[in-house]
């Protein structure tokens, strides 16, 4: 189908590309045919990007087989079957389900070691936030004496080119046998590799959104089988995909069921912010509950945690006179307001203007602006009206703009020079802090209502993970969280530190709506600065996948619809989502469609298989 207008037509290859969803056999074709991936990056950390293309946007099934796991480390149970899989030699993939504070760490180090003893290597991916001085420092300690002394190489987004390319060369040339980083790392060239961890399994950080698309997870599983290797997948509060194969077997599963040094779970309290909101007249940003429990830890020389998972002094400016709002010229969302710097910043596109003292409006000129909503800056300055006396430190992408701010600010806390540490998910784990007994979540709904089927997921895990950490060391934590819809499930069941229970609900959720991990999902988004122009494109586009539904009859259809952030960076973007049991013939047949199927020069479209932001 040919539309009105210029149009270009997609090479079949770069569709391919750009859309791939190959079984793990199908990627092990394409690489005989290009020649071993692993040594084309042996050289040169710029050779990674080579590679990186041809895993473009993959999603791998599972492999078969798999080689040794060190014996079970202290309190770790497999499940029953587990023993037979070993006997029949098809060992999998591990799934590393520990609480908060069970020591996921020390298994880590622990396997480490094994693969070293072996004469092999180890990668250890982290999420980006995770990737703080403290965890590094760990892994250096361990392995900085003793027959298995080795150099740890670190990987991650910060680093300058030479600082990477030095780290790269003590990798390739057998100096460096311990790899750590964010989701690049897997590439690194660490021969003989023994075993890979993906730490924080869950992360949605590990999916690069941007060409070329790939899941380092994925990545990590199928390299793990090619070079004879162990993956080892852990987390508090595992992703639905990786829980979801271990129901199926495909994945083996070892539990850390319990803290570490018998070490009791926090308590967690859910305090109802629509009864304080009728107390108040008014919603405030801290509970009486909350405010005491502070009280309470300054007075006994405690700290105490406090997570908002929101940038900024205030949400919007509004005028009450008007009506007007704020609005980004380049994006639908209003401008969150910095207090510390009186601008106007759009967290999608970086648009920043100055903050008006009087109404913007000719015709209003209003002096009394309103400031809506809360973020990280009005509670810290909250706080300091509250506590004058309590050292505070606020921990966020504005003031965390260098890696040395970031290390300062936790040596600073490790310290006890800071009483209130208040920040956003950089703080919501991988932090082990024994003097943290309070932590409090000021609002735990603002990811839960959006439209997204994982929302509840990621709240769950969200609210998990800050939990986790409090009660670390000898004194029993407490978790304060205030929510406007106490008794959503996701709240209830982090209330409760129940992940099995809200694994079975939410699976049951998933397998009647068609959702993944029960199928998969493609999203295909056009975008363009002309709204009409892609609205019309899509509505033929849909068409076209419409008549695919005889060789699919499980396919679901959705849209076309406006995307949630219906303007982002100028464009206008319109989303077709799809869902199928498989999709590996589908991307094919999809591939051809869109070769021929013209689309305006001025209008783009991606396509996204199993995407992990829907906005």
């Amino acid at each position: 189908m040919k539309l009105g207008g210029q149009t270009r037509a997609y090479p079949l290859g770069e569709i391919v590309d750009s859309i791939a969803s190959y079984s793990e056999h199908e990627i092990n074709e394409a690489m005989e045919r290009k020649g071993d991936v692993w040594s084309d990056i042996r050289d040169s950390p710029i050779a990674a990007e080579s590679f990186i293309d041809r895993w473009n946007n993959t999603r791998l099934t599972t492999p078969e087989e798999f080689v040794w796991f060190p014996a079970e480390p202290h309190g770790a149970k497999p499940r029953e079957d587990e023993s037979e899989s070993d006997q029949n030699g098809e060992i999998k993939p591990f799934v590393l389900y520990g609480v908060t504070g069970s020591g996921k760490t020390e298994v880590y180090l622990q396997a480490i070691a094994h693969s070293l003893a072996q004469g092999r290597g180890a990668i250890v991916l982290v999420p980006e936030i995770s990737l703080t001085p403290q965890t590094v420092e760990r892994f250096k300690a361990r392995f900085s004496h003793g027959p298995l002394r080795t150099l740890v190489a670190v990987l991650h987004s910060h680093l300058s080119a030479g600082e990477r390319h030095d780290e790269w060369h003590k990798i390739r040339q057998g100096r460096a046998r311990i790899v750590i980083g964010a989701r690049s790392a897997i590439f690194a060239p660490v021969e003989p590799l023994g075993l890979i961890i993906v730490d924080e399994e869950h992360e949605h950080s590990y999916k690069q959104e941007e060409a070329p698309r790939y899941h380092a997870r994925d990545v990590a599983v199928v390299r793990a089988k090619r070079e004879n290797a162990a993956v080892v997948l852990g987390s508090a509060t595992p992703s639905m995909e990786s829980y979801h194969n271990v129901s199926r077997h495909k994945y083996d599963l070892l539990n850390l069921p319990e803290r570490a040094d018998n070490k009791r779970m926090p308590h967690v309290r859910v305090i109802d912010m629509r009864s304080e909101n009728r107390k108040e007249k008014g919603t405030p940003i801290l509970s009486p509950q909350l405010k005491e429990g502070i009280t309470q830890r300054l007075e006994r020389s405690e700290q105490t945690i406090l997570f908002l998972n929101r940038r900024g002094y205030s949400t919007s400016l509004q005028c009450p006179e008007c009506g007007f709002v704020a609005e980004c010229p380049n994006c639908s969302v209003s401008l969150p307001y910095h207090r510390r710097d009186a601008k106007l910043a759009c967290h999608i596109c970086g648009f920043t203007d100055d903050a008006p003292k009087v109404c913007p409006e000719p015709k209003c000129r209003n002096a009394s602006i309103r400031y809506a909503g809360i973020g990280t800056e009005k509670v810290e300055e909250t706080l300091g009206k509250l506590f004058p006396h309590a050292r505070v430190q606020r921990m966020d992408s504005d003031l965390m703009k260098r890696k040395e701010d970031y290390r300062v600010a936790l040596n600073d806390f490790k310290a006890g020079k800071t009483d209130i540490l208040i920040g956003t998910q950089m703080i919501a784990k991988g932090l082990h802090f024994e003097n943290v007994t309070l932590v409090g979540v000021i609002y735990a709904d603002l990811g839960l209502h959006i439209a997204d089927f994982r929302a509840g997921e990621r709240t769950f895990q969200l609210l998990t993970q800050v939990a986790g950490r409090a009660g670390r060391g000898d004194i029993e934590g407490e978790v304060y969280v205030q929510s406007f819809t106490p008794f959503h499930p996701a709240i209830q069941y982090a209330r409760r530190h129940d992940y099995k229970g809200f694994f079975d609900q939410e699976i049951e959720f998933r397998e009647q709506l068609k959702y993944p991990p029960a199928s998969r999902v493609a999203l295909l988004t056009l975008r363009g600065r002309n709204e009409e122009k892609v609205r019309f494109t899509s509505d033929h586009l849909l068409r076209e996948l419409e008549k695919y539904q005889p060789d699919f009859p499980d396919m679901v259809l959705a849209g076309p619809a406006p995307a949630p952030l219906l303007r982002a960076e100028t464009f206008y973007r319109y989303q077709i989502m799809l869902r199928l049991g498989q999709m590996s013939r589908f991307s094919r047949r999809l591939a051809t469609t869109l070769e021929s199927f013209g689309i305006p020069e001025e209008i783009r479209l991606t396509v996204d298989i199993d995407p992990v932001d829907l906005m």
